[in-house]
């Protein structure tokens, strides 16, 4: 019964050496601690067995007696609890990697949407998000990519066509939208109208009774052509037709004289990062760090399994060292640059078709190492659009 009761408490195999081993263990005695099992080793060593609670009244005598204590082994409970406890940490820990993999697999990170207008790719992602499809969320239990595809289908009526694809953890979606011909509207009468004011050079009346003739200066909103073929009758058509107008845009440019050009000596510093998900560690070339100018380059690698895309990749930074220096050009240089840089802008913002037929230069100076340009330009455009009107009026 004492055996049993010991090993539930805990018991400790002691080897203890010194000049005064008999008078240490009967003061260990005297304190109350149980001495079991004991046999000489040698003249100074001695090794016996003793309960775990004893363990302190042999510490705090062991200093007074001048005895060296050596624990050679412990049983009983509170020692396998312990051994129990640091295997089931190690478990655990094993455990929750094995989760952590399986989650960061099964999660859903990103959605591509190609093919569609801005405003059709919000719908379908807000859609997507009202399924319970966006990125952060576990794809167990999601839909299958064929359902959605379904189900994008009938709650998006603009959709002519989308494809639903899952990709390892990340739905690659491409769409068509859907085209609608109004074949009505071609018929609905309307006028040709001016968009903005001009002389006119040129006009071609497809249908319709033209209102202007080359050589009229006519002002913005002021009707071109009308549907209405005879004068108070009730005859209509959908107008149709180019009036090409002479216009003049006025342009200011404010080049500076000195041109900051950067170049690279060739010295890269690399920096690697492990991307998980949205999170970026650094692994290697951090500590170097970016003192100077440097331009950065990165490239990402795209981990597979197979098929699939794996949430772990590999980031590569290059910090590409770079020299500034400056380099100054003459006014004649800069007015050439600007009356170009000039032109090409105004064509960007004109409608297709547009011609630009000459330029003057309305005001040239040079202040504070810059060159301030404005120039006038005569375009020739199609000024007609098209408004409705309604046979009533």
């Amino acid at each position: 019964m004492g055996n049993q009761r010991g090993y539930f408490e805990g018991v400790l195999t002691i080897e203890a050496s010194g000049p005064l081993l008999e008078p240490f263990l009967q003061a260990c005695t005297r304190r109350g601690c149980r001495v079991t099992s004991l046999r000489r080793l040698d003249e100074t060593t001695v090794r016996f067995t003793i309960r775990l609670k004893d363990w302190k009244i042999l510490r705090t005598l062991r200093r007074k007696y001048k005895c060296r204590l050596t624990i050679k082994e412990g049983k009983g409970v509170p020692f396998l609890y312990k051994l129990m406890r640091r295997r089931l940490s190690v478990a655990a820990a094993f455990l929750a990697a094995l989760i952590l993999v399986f989650l960061a697999a099964n999660t859903l990170w990103s959605i591509k949407v190609e093919g569609l207008t801005p405003e059709l790719e919000a719908a379908v992602e807000k859609k997507l998000n009202s399924y319970g499809v966006s990125p952060g969320r576990l794809t167990i239990g999601m839909k299958d990519p064929n359902d959605i595809q379904q189900q994008l289908l009938e709650d998006i009526p603009d959709l002519l066509w989308i494809g639903v694809k899952k990709q390892g953890t990340s739905y690659h979606l491409y769409g068509v939208k859907k085209t609608r011909h109004d074949t009505n509207q071609d018929n609905q009468p309307s006028n040709l109208v001016a968009s903005k004011k001009g002389m006119i050079v040129q006009t071609f009346i497809k249908k319709g009774r033209p209102l202007v003739s080359v050589y009229d200066v006519v002002k913005k909103g002021q009707v071109l052509a009308t549907g209405e073929l005879v004068e108070e009758g009730e005859t209509f058509v959908h107008t149709e037709g180019d009036v090409t107008a002479e216009t003049w845009y006025r342009v200011e440019q404010e080049l500076p004289l000195q041109q900051i050009i950067t170049l690279t000596d060739g010295t890269v510093e690399t920096e690697y990062h492990l991307k998980i998900g949205g999170w970026s560690v650094p692994v290697w070339g951090w500590w170097r760090g970016t003192d100077g100018s440097y331009r950065d380059e990165n490239v990402t690698t795209d981990w597979r399994v197979f098929s699939y895309s794996l949430p772990l990749n590999m980031k590569r930074v290059d910090h590409f060292a770079i020299d500034t220096g400056a380099m100054e050009s003459s006014r004649k240089e800069i007015e050439k640059i600007g009356r170009k840089a000039a032109g090409q802008s105004l064509l960007q913002e004109l409608e297709p078709g547009a011609e630009i037929k000459d330029e003057k230069v309305l005001h040239l100076s040079e202040e504070h190492g810059k060159v301030k340009l404005i120039l006038l330009y005569k375009v020739y455009e199609n000024i007609a659009e098209t408004k409705y009107i309604s046979q009533g009026d």
